[in-house]
């Protein structure tokens, strides 16, 4: 999980307990009875067992608490592509895929000197590296 990502979280026979929440640059979501929760860098069913425990502490007897992500925070695709800019994560994504998603290669494009920006370290990606939510994909232009 991180910053940008939308949790869906539900407490069993609880409706009044159903949140959607987008995790902060923080790392921090807000739960009704519990406060402040970090999530980041946690898997769903951490953030679960976390929320389970709050909750098993003077509010519910028997809380079945579910965590499901809603929506990845988006990739950005900017360079030598036909529709730069900022577009939906899915799951299992390769940088070939991701510029397909973007318009395609520009004529101008390189088909070697191709980057990601992931957590502000860049490097080398080819067209199999696979793309994770947050990242910002870089074709660079070929020079002639």
């Amino acid at each position: 999980m991180g910053p940008g990502d939308t949790l869906a979280i539900t407490v069993f026979d609880e409706p009044e307990l159903a949140v959607r929440a987008k995790i902060a640059q923080s790392g921090l979501i807000q739960f009704p009875l519990v406060g402040q929760i970090m999530v980041l860098d946690k898997t769903p069913g951490q953030i679960a067992d976390e929320i389970e425990a709050a909750l098993l502490d003077g509010y519910l007897v028997n809380p079945g608490v579910t965590v499901t992500i809603e929506a990845y925070r988006p990739i950005f695709i900017k360079g030598a592509v036909n529709r730069s800019g900022r577009h939906e994560f899915l799951f299992d994504l390769d940088v070939e895929q991701a510029i397909a998603i973007a318009g395609g290669l520009t004529d101008r494009a390189s088909r070697s000197k191709w980057f990601i920006v992931r957590e502000g370290e860049k490097i080398p990606a080819s067209a199999k590296t696979q793309v994770m939510p947050g990242d910002v994909i870089i074709v660079e232009e070929s020079i002639f």
